[in-house]
């Protein structure tokens, strides 16, 4: 269940009129999981990525905010951050219990009052792009202790900026982004929270490293 009751009354689309519009008028769209792991073909009570091994967690995550902007953001707003008009979804527990839950509303859709306010995505997602959505969901930090270490990740952004163009040296800067970002929790209860510091970390350790996707993300967290 959501761990906050007033989550329920409260990267791509502003909300705007998305109260009246639902999702009646968006297409539904597959998700390219290109990289991850095939799992089998029945459908996984549990999510299957939320103990995974770094490389295949940062996948899933990669993979679910692509599902998650062009399927869930219009509604469930951009970085998964509600703005009062649907459920955030951050806040949904990373347990069997929220699977179950997530589960059956992203396979079945949901309707009110004869209005389609989310449309089923079963037979559109394939199970390995329904866990990396609930996977990029679940991993969400607290936007706001974000917020509260724009400094520290102005920093980091800093000491990246200045050895942007010596790829070696950038890709050293890769575990002291990644403790910086130590002791963030999900909102969810997962057991690890993957903020902008991870995501910047992990890019520089990609093969090959993308310096410059690493950049823009703390540019864009310290904003």
């Amino acid at each position: 269940m959501l761990r906050k009751t007033t989550a329920w009354t409260g990267l791509v689309i502003l909300l705007g009129t998305a109260a009246a519009l639902g999702h009646g008028d968006t297409v539904p769209q597959s998700v390219d999981t290109a990289g991850l792991p095939d799992l089998p073909e029945e459908m996984a009570a549990e999510n299957p990525w939320r103990d995974a091994d770094s490389n295949t967690l940062f996948k899933a995550v990669e993979v679910g905010a692509k599902g998650y902007n062009s399927n869930c953001a219009r509604c469930h707003g951009l970085e998964a951050i509600s703005g009062g008009l649907a459920p955030d979804l951050r806040y949904l527990e990373a347990s069997d219990y929220g699977d179950e839950w997530y589960l059956d509303r992203i396979l079945h859709g949901y309707e009110q009052n004869g209005a389609v306010k989310m449309p089923p995505f079963e037979g559109i997602l394939n199970q390995e792009a329904i866990w990396a959505i609930r996977t990029y969901v679940e991993t969400r930090p607290d936007d706001q202790e974000i917020a509260e270490n724009a400094a520290k990740l102005a920093e980091m952004r800093d000491k990246l900026a200045a050895v942007k163009d010596d790829q070696p040296a950038a890709i050293a800067l890769a575990d002291e982004i990644a403790s910086a970002g130590q002791g963030f929790e999900a909102l969810s209860g997962a057991p690890r929270a993957i903020t902008p510091f991870d995501e910047a970390a992990y890019l520089l350790s990609t093969q090959p490293p993308h310096v410059s996707a690493a950049l823009e993300t703390l540019q864009a967290a310290a904003d």
